[in-house]
């Protein structure tokens, strides 16, 4: 599992720097994409499972889509600009920034001195069995149904509304006149031969 999180996390990183360095926006959003997915593969790990759920749901689904649409839709013209003149210090200051983390966490996790694990509080006996999801449709189902449901329907109301607002109610309808489909012949294909 360390191995798939070391994996994952150098994913993550390369593809957050290859989101500033693609000149094309179209491979930089789907760079984006990459990484809100390896975002919320590492959540999956971590059993934040709920949290994970809501990065593909919410960033990819949504908010990616819609850029990639926005991108897709202005025609952004490309412009030969030399952006390897940049590469360097990112690189520098990505390296630094990484030295940084790995010094806060070393602190933070390895600082302690000499702490027995059975004097450390175990919240994993405290704990249900139960996951974070099941934690979260448990108090939503028994405890704020009433809030659940005014949602739900607010949000049909909105769906009705919006689907009202771009109907184009125009009494102007196309009849078909079979008669004059009925009686066309093949003289005009004289014209084109």
């Amino acid at each position: 599992m360390l191995i798939l999180h070391s994996f994952l996390s150098f994913l993550l990183i390369v593809s957050g720097l290859f989101v500033f360095i693609s000149e094309n926006p179209v491979h930089s959003v789907l760079f984006l994409i990459l990484t809100f997915c390896n975002a919320s593969a590492i959540l999956f790990l971590f059993s934040a499972e709920f949290l994970a759920l809501i990065f593909i749901i919410i960033y990819v689904g949504a908010i990616a889509v819609l850029f990639l649409f926005v991108v897709m839709m202005l025609n952004v013209k490309m412009f030969s600009t030399i952006s390897s003149f940049y590469l360097p210090f990112i690189f520098l200051g990505s390296f630094i920034l990484l030295i940084q983390l790995f010094l806060l966490v070393e602190k933070a996790f390895f600082g302690f001195g000499n702490i027995s694990e059975s004097s450390m509080f175990q919240y994993q006996e405290s704990l249900d069995s139960l996951s974070n999801i099941d934690v979260l449709g448990q108090g939503l189902y028994n405890y704020f149904v009433p809030c659940f449901l005014l949602a739900g329907l607010i949000l049909l109301v909105a769906m009705i509304g919006a689907i009202v607002l771009t109907l184009n109610f125009s009494s102007h309808r196309k009849n078909e006149l079979v008669y004059r489909q009925l009686s066309r012949s093949d003289n005009f294909l004289s014209f084109f031969k």
